[in-house]
């Protein structure tokens, strides 16, 4: 049996706002970009496809949103749950910039699907044969 692959975790020397390199810098300096201070806690750990699976879902949910409004809650919810599973780090780590951008961008799909589907439910209730092309 192998053993398992452990990855450090340190602290990535950007800021995690917006990705700044902030090598050259000391605790609390703000950053040049944002003025953001510089955080040296370790990053979490996070694994890239965590961040990409409710992504491709919330995409798959969007696209369906159209075409059949019940599947597509097929596709959110379990996005939901896992991108919400995603809040239990502790404050003794900070979030890598990489996934606080994945994580903005699960919000925004969320909020996108949200628009389009009190959208469709606005022009069914205007235009009731609009969504029956099937």
């Amino acid at each position: 049996m192998k053993p398992k692959r452990v990855e450090p975790n340190l602290c990535s020397l950007t800021c995690h706002k917006c990705g700044y390199d902030m090598h050259d810098r000391k605790e609390n300096d703000p950053c040049p970009e944002c003025a953001t201070p510089f955080d040296i806690r370790p990053d979490a750990y996070m694994k890239r496809w965590k961040l990409t699976y409710p992504i491709v879902l919330e995409i798959l949910a969007v696209l369906t949103m159209p075409f059949i409004s019940i599947f597509s809650a097929v596709f959110l919810i379990p996005a939901y749950l896992a991108h919400s599973s995603l809040k239990g780090i502790s404050s003794e780590h900070r979030i890598p910039f990489w996934a606080a951008q994945r994580i903005r961008l699960c919000y925004t799909l969320l909020v996108v699907w949200m628009v389009a589907f009190f959208a469709m439910l606005l022009i069914s209730s205007y235009w009731p044969m609009a969504f029956n092309w099937w």
